[in-house]
């Protein structure tokens, strides 16, 4: 046996443990660079305070199981930073990946699942984030999918109970999560499939399904009672349902479900985008193929279609797969019901996970295909004949576009994440710079955004100490973690309030709290880049868009006018405001 077959027999005996050890070093590396102020500093200041002083950290109550797994690591490593919520991060996603090995490698061979999962994990441009709630809402939902097929495969009830469990505790991940219930269709299902199936038989299994959401209920009922949480939540809770009220929201209940409209019809155009290139390439394969030279152009001419496919919305096209696989399973004939099932189940889970989020499929859209893009695979490795005509994908020549297709995506993805971390663009060869903080050790930013808050956080140290209140105003969230100061308004990320809800959680933070705090203000955007300086930022005559409301600005002006502030401290990115009675 030579070296290459060695090798090649190591590989097949421990595929997971290489893939998995492959994915840790991959992930270590990007984590060491890319300094995001907004949502990396949102979800590290809700886990900062979320045992030490919850109510100021109240709107991010709607991920509440994800502060308490939050909370527990920073309690863990307090000086850990940036970087140890990175490495949460990082073996959360682990453990969701190998869970979904786990439960597809019963369906599907060895290498379409690797294939397909790490497609799935590197589907974003910047690579990852810090530990947040899509995080633990995709490992949860792999989870109960794990043990939902375990239990409906043997007719195990104890399984289906920790599955109904799972999914009730996973609604405090993220609220929205509540529609993750849909998993319950797959047991009326198994009757539609299987007539031989009785209708006790199914019932039972979701009356056992249902107690163990009841538990999982019940169980988070008595964590929250147990911490002293419970109002806090029922604040958070009545907070959004006001949000998702009004007009000018992001989080309106009619954009959202506007929102997640737009996004399939985007699927449908990636989904016609990729089968012009396939057709393109089908067509010139016979062509090209009849001299040596003229193989390599078509190799490139695919190369080049689908980096032009995947250039953006790439998550878009993953849908697509994930789809088609999905509903090929679903609808064809010859499938087994428990391929069915499992289709069904990973169907929900990307249906499903992204409802409630502003951004739908394009922000939550990567974690919910951990088991539905495998299936895409699977089903062309399989080579279904189609009843029409007696066509297969092989005959259709859609299996020798396929390798060429996920070469592309990897080509891209290395150029892609190797030039942009998260919120922070710029080939990742040039972010060398420190942020001079205890907790932001160990992570790497570009000269500029290093010298910007380098200038700033010094300073700031001069007006506030650790656990003071302080008002980081409207998009820089992590000057509340790394300063180690409350928020002021129940939330460190203002801007997430449309201007009515910013004007009614500031008068009460000023009714309740009874301390006027320390306001740094920005003067640039930091949403996805960092912009020049804007001379007008708080200007109340602009024309609103995503990231300026004019109600916000204007209740924001107020009350730094009637509580008598004055700037003690400006650069060209930031004012510090300090009212005048404040010693």
């Amino acid at each position: 046996m030579n070296l290459s077959q060695k090798l090649s027999e190591i590989y097949k005996k421990h595929t997971l443990g290489i893939v998995v050890g492959f994915i840790i070093v991959i992930m270590f590396l990007l984590a060491l660079q890319g300094f995001d102020v907004v949502d990396e500093g949102w979800y590290m200041t809700f886990y900062q305070h979320f045992f030490n002083h919850p109510e100021t950290v109240e709107y991010n109550f709607a991920f509440y199981l994800t502060g308490i797994v939050g909370g527990l690591w920073y309690a863990l490593f307090p000086q850990g930073g940036i970087l140890s919520f990175r490495i949460l991060a990082m073996l959360c996603i682990v453990m969701t990946f190998v869970f979904s090995y786990k439960i597809l490698i019963k369906y599907i061979s060895k290498s379409v699942v690797v294939i397909g999962l790490l497609m799935v994990l590197f589907v974003n441009d910047f690579g990852y984030l810090a530990f947040y709630y899509n995080h633990l809402s995709s490992l949860l939902a792999v989870l109960t999918i794990l043990f939902l097929l375990k239990g409906l495969s043997k007719n195990n009830l104890s399984f289906i109970v920790i599955a109904g469990c799972l999914t009730a505790i996973n609604v405090f991940s993220r609220l929205p999560n509540i529609t993750l219930f849909a998993f319950s269709l797959v047991f009326p299902a198994q009757f539609l499939w299987n007539k031989t199936l009785s209708f006790k038989y199914w019932f039972k299994q979701a009356i056992y399904y249902v107690f163990g959401a009841l538990l999982g209920f019940v169980i988070m009922y008595l964590v929250l009672v147990s911490l002293g949480h419970l109002d806090i939540m029922h604040n958070a809770i009545i907070g959004i349902l006001d949000k998702g009220k009004n007009t000018g929201s992001n989080h309106n209940f009619s954009r959202l479900l506007s929102v997640y409209v737009k996004d399939y019809v985007l699927v449908i155009k990636m989904f016609l985008k990729i089968i012009v290139a396939f057709v393109i390439l089908i067509s010139t394969r016979k062509l090209l193929f009849r001299y040596r030279f003229s193989k390599f152009i078509w190799y490139i001419l695919g190369i080049v279609l689908f980096v032009l496919v995947f250039r953006v919305y790439t998550i878009y096209s993953l849908y697509a797969f994930s789809l088609f696989g999905c509903m090929s399973l679903l609808l064809m004939k010859k499938v087994k019901l428990n391929y069915k099932v499992l289709s069904l189940l990973a169907l929900i889970m990307m249906l499903f996970l992204p409802l409630g989020s502003d951004g739908g499929i394009h922000n939550v859209g990567y974690v919910s295909v951990w088991v539905a893009l495998p299936l895409f695979l699977y089903v062309l490795e399989i080579n279904f004949n189609w009843e029409v005509k007696n066509l297969s994908f092989n005959k259709l020549g859609l299996t020798k576009v396929l390798p060429v297709m996920i070469t592309s995506f990897f080509l891209l993805k290395a150029y892609k994440i190797s030039n942009e971390s998260y919120f922070d663009l710029g080939n990742r060869f040039h972010k060398t710079y420190p942020i001079n903080n205890d907790l932001a050790k160990g992570v790497f930013t570009t000269k500029k955004r290093a010298q910007i808050f380098n200038e700033l956080l010094p300073v700031l140290k001069q007006y506030v100490n650790k656990n003071d209140y302080l008002l980081a105003y409207d998009k820089i969230p992590m000057i509340n973690f790394l300063t180690e100061t409350k928020p002021y308004m129940f939330n460190s990320w203002v801007w997430v309030y449309d201007g009515v809800m910013f004007k009614k959680q500031l008068d009460r933070a000023e009714e309740e709290i009874g301390i006027l705090p320390i306001v740094v203000q920005q003067k640039f955007e930091t949403i996805v880049a960092f912009s020049e300086p804007i001379l007008d930022y708080m200007s109340e005559d602009k024309e609103e868009n995503y990231r300026y409301n004019k109600g916000r600005v204007i209740a924001m002006n107020n009350f730094l006018q009637r509580n008598n502030y004055e700037i003690v401290w400006s650069n060209t990115h930031f004012n510090i405001y300090k009212p005048k009675s404040t010693n």
